[in-house]
């Protein structure tokens, strides 16, 4: 690339980023800028804080703790407790740092349990990625974190093994584990697109999780993604996730291009991220 065209990459990529920031700002949301490094206090980590660090890159100095920021919700969350920060609805832009790579963000945040106002963030973020990036969303995932969390104790949910072989839906494996008349494995036993049906009718205790699924799902339909389905076998990517997680993907692409969720901050918000 010569610099003529990495230069218009550049201002290209600035603008984006203007764009969506001022078009969520005239749709009512308040901005937030952090900085990149995030200090920490040992003895005040969070249960959070704590599932992060190992994705971090992390030093110590004069006896505080310093990262680079991994996550923006786990960010954002800390500093509206830190500053108490009452805005409902927060835009935000800027990277985001792991061990193994770098991205862009954008994303939304509403700090409300209002379901309508959940899903309206959603669909504003689903017309955003195809009005403005002209981007087709071929593919979304629905899941509910909670429902692993019921079917499994405490100490399978926390067993490496348990957790690596439900992420690769390796049912015989999982059986040995964890036994074969065990609820996951029954349910791992029908085709993906029978077990929704399978939880309602053999598990009623979980029936509102799937209602609840099946609300977010009739809202990307009606948002025009090609394919929507749920997800029984889920786990969620983070562990603030504490009810319905969505993932949105274009055309031929494995990796989301869009991902996020509901959560306690400390009651119900809802926020999700767009990586560019």
């Amino acid at each position: 690339m010569n610099s003529t065209s990495l230069s218009k990459s550049i201002l290209h990529q600035k603008h984006q980023e203007l764009d969506f920031l001022h078009h969520f700002h005239g749709l009512g949301y308040d901005l937030i800028d952090l900085s990149a490094i995030e200090q920490f206090d040992w003895t005040k980590l969070s249960e959070d804080d704590l599932g992060l660090m190992n994705e971090r890159h992390k030093w110590q100095h004069e006896g505080f703790l310093f990262a680079l920021r991994s996550d923006w919700t786990n960010a954002i969350v800390r500093y509206r407790k830190k500053y108490q920060l009452d805005a409902e609805k927060i835009a935000y832009s800027g990277p985001v740092y792991t061990l193994n790579s770098e991205k862009h963000q954008y994303g939304l945040e509403t700090f409300t349990s209002d379901i309508d106002k959940q899903t309206k963030i959603l669909k504003q973020m689903v017309h955003y990625i195809k009005e403005h990036l002209s981007i087709t969303l071929s593919v979304a995932v629905i899941s509910h974190n909670t429902l692993l969390k019921t079917l499994l104790s405490e100490k399978e949910l926390a067993d490496e093994l348990t957790r690596k072989f439900i992420k690769e839906r390796n049912r015989d494996a999982l059986a040995i584990k964890i036994g074969e008349k065990h609820p996951v494995i029954e349910l791992m036993s029908h085709p993906a697109a029978e077990q929704a049906n399978y939880v309602k009718e053999h598990m009623p205790h979980l029936k509102r999780h799937i209602e609840e699924m099946n609300l977010w799902e009739s809202i990307l339909i009606e948002e025009n993604v090609s394919y929507v389905y749920g997800d029984m076998l889920a786990l969620p990517s983070q562990t603030y996730y504490k009810g319905i997680s969505i993932q949105l993907y274009s055309e031929d692409k494995v990796e989301p291009i869009a991902s996020g969720g509901q959560y306690s901050s400390p009651t119900n918000a809802f926020g999700i991220g767009l990586n560019i």
